[in-house]
């Protein structure tokens, strides 16, 4: 499992997206900005920066079952 943060500016959404994806999936997001890795410790912790460097409030986590959630 990998966990994906987009790295593009995270307007109009108002928040930086975390996604878990498999091998598979992980070569099709690779084609827009970010960061790719292999904890979601780490992956939160990228996503934190961002929040902060473009100003939004929050974290959404999407699952691969096609859940989301704030964090």
């Amino acid at each position: 499992m990998k966990w994906i943060v987009l790295e593009e500016n995270p307007m109009p959404d108002n928040y930086i997206a975390i996604m878990a994806a498999d091998s598979q999936r992980v070569t099709t997001l690779e084609k827009k900005p970010c960061s790719v890795f292999t904890s979601c410790e780490k992956a939160m912790q990228r996503a934190r920066e961002l929040r902060d460097l473009y100003k939004v409030k929050s974290i959404r986590l999407f699952q691969q079952e096609g859940l989301s959630t704030l964090v």
